[in-house]
């Protein structure tokens, strides 16, 4: 118990603005990874989504330098979680509105957005009350757990 007092006592002295500028302890990718339990890619392709609109597969091979299978592997894993969304778009209107040259203007591509950033925040939190309830509950049953390992506690 002296290490978790000792932690939220450091962690009261450290401004949140200053923690946020530096980094140290929320990353982007650790709060992806802890909470939506996405793994390195997966975060770096939400994060990209995040901050671009109608992003191709291509696009994201290209700018993340990753290859097209693990970029489609990612990106469907995001959208089982319901936190991107995928769309059909004309190569015309998609190769005039990245500007890009030397393309083929026929067909379709799919494109993904990022969901709504207020859903994407109550749904974190959501699944943050959800964990903190189930660490409630395991403290709980703390000593019933660790009966099942032979050790034994006295009540106090």
């Amino acid at each position: 118990m002296e290490v978790i007092g000792k932690q939220l006592e450091e962690f009261e002295e450290i401004r949140i603005d200053e923690i946020l500028e530096k980094k140290e302890i929320f990353s982007s990718l650790r709060l992806f990874k802890c909470i939506l339990g996405l793994n390195q890619t997966e975060s770096k392709v939400f994060g990209y989504i995040m901050k671009n609109n109608d992003v191709s597969t291509t696009e994201l091979t290209e700018k993340l330098q990753m290859d097209r299978s693990s970029i489609q592997r990612a990106v469907q894993n995001l959208s089982d979680l319901k936190i991107i969304h995928r769309k059909s778009k004309s190569m015309k209107n998609y190769v005039e509105e990245k500007q890009l040259e030397n393309v083929n203007k026929k067909g379709y591509v799919y494109v993904y957005n990022a969901a709504n950033m207020e859903s994407i925040k109550k749904e974190f939190r959501m699944l943050l009350d959800k964990w903190y309830e189930s660490m409630i509950n395991y403290i709980k049953n703390l000593d019933t757990l660790c009966e099942c390992c032979d050790i034994k506690f006295e009540q106090c």
